[in-house]
Parts: structure tokens; sequence; C-alpha cells
């Protein structure tokens, strides 16, 4: 069993008065993208299961994880190679991705890249690999760099309407993880 994983700890107030710990992450386990989190309270011996899954992460684990981390981009070493076998992996990957989204999402992997969690990455470039694609994690840019603003960091998903371009790189630069409509 192959398995790579990070975590990040957070503090929330316990029932109890003290700080509860929080103990979050995501992890990459025989190709497939988990999450999990605990909390523990050396207080009063509180805490437990906060939840696990295979997922999307819900903010509480993404937000500590990306804050310990920052965030990357997963960018296509070869940006002429393999638009076809990239639009299937996200296709497969991403359940519910319109054509016109993971179009344009295929576009960032060719081009500036697709952000996310180091785990995200990780997990992304290992479905690339297994289509004989070569994909790198490279820091994520600033948005001026990527041309969206300043960024909000809201997460609101728009959708992708028509043919990529600019305008639906950007969109889809500033969306969470994972990547769908």
């Amino acid at each position: 069993m192959r398995s790579h994983s990070w975590g990040a700890e957070a503090d929330v107030p316990c029932a109890c008065g003290a700080v509860l710990r929080w103990g979050v992450g995501q992890f990459v386990q025989d190709g497939e993208l988990g999450w999990d989190g605990e909390s523990w309270c050396p207080a009063c011996d509180g805490g437990g299961c906060l939840g696990f899954g295979f997922d999307e992460a819900p903010a509480w684990v993404r937000g500590p994880v990306l804050e310990r981390y920052g965030p990357v981009r997963v960018r296509l070493v070869d940006p002429a190679a393999g638009r076809g076998a990239a639009l299937r992996v996200l296709r497969r990957a991403l359940p519910g991705t319109t054509l016109a989204h993971a179009v344009a999402l295929a576009e960032l992997l060719a081009g500036a890249g697709l952000p996310g969690t180091p785990a995200e990455a990780g997990w992304l470039c290992g479905l690339l690999a297994e289509q004989g694609l070569a994909a790198e994690t490279v820091p994520a840019l600033e948005p001026e760099a990527l041309g969206t603003g300043t960024g909000t960091g809201t997460g609101t998903r728009k959708a992708v309407g028509t043919a990529p371009g600019p305008e639906a790189d950007a969109a889809a630069a500033a969306w969470p993880w994972p990547p769908h409509a």
C-alpha cells in the first residue's frame, strides 16, 4: 500500500473552555485522494473522529492544509503532448465535469497549471502518469500573474459556457478543488 499525506493542525474552543486541537489532512493512498480529521483536548480528554472520506475534502480540512503548505499548480511537462489523454483523465477523475469545463481545465494543465493542495496535485500527477503524461507540481502563481485581478478567495464556482480562452482560464484558475462546474 503506497501512501503520502499532508497534515495540519488548528486550534478551536473546546466545550470545557480549553483549546481543542484539530488534526486534519489529505492523503493519496493507492491512487485515491482522501481526507481525514480528528480532535483532542488535553484538558478534558475530549475529542474523536471529525470525519474522513475519499470525496471532496471539506473547507475545514483544505483551509489548514493550504495555510500550512500553500497552494501549488499541476502542469504538463510538455504542453503539446497528450491533450486528449489529459482530457480523459480529467473527465474520469472529476465525475460530473462538463466537457467544456474539462477542456478549460486541460488548457490550464497545458499552460499556467491547475491549482490545488499538494495532495490534490500529487494525486492528479499520478493519474496523468498512469496515462503516460509527465506532469509537475510548481508553486502557485499570484492572481495578478494569471490575469484574475486581486483574487477574493471567495471560492465562488462559475460555469464555463463556451470554448476556453483567457476568460475561461482565469475563471478556472480561481476555483477551489476539485475543479468542476
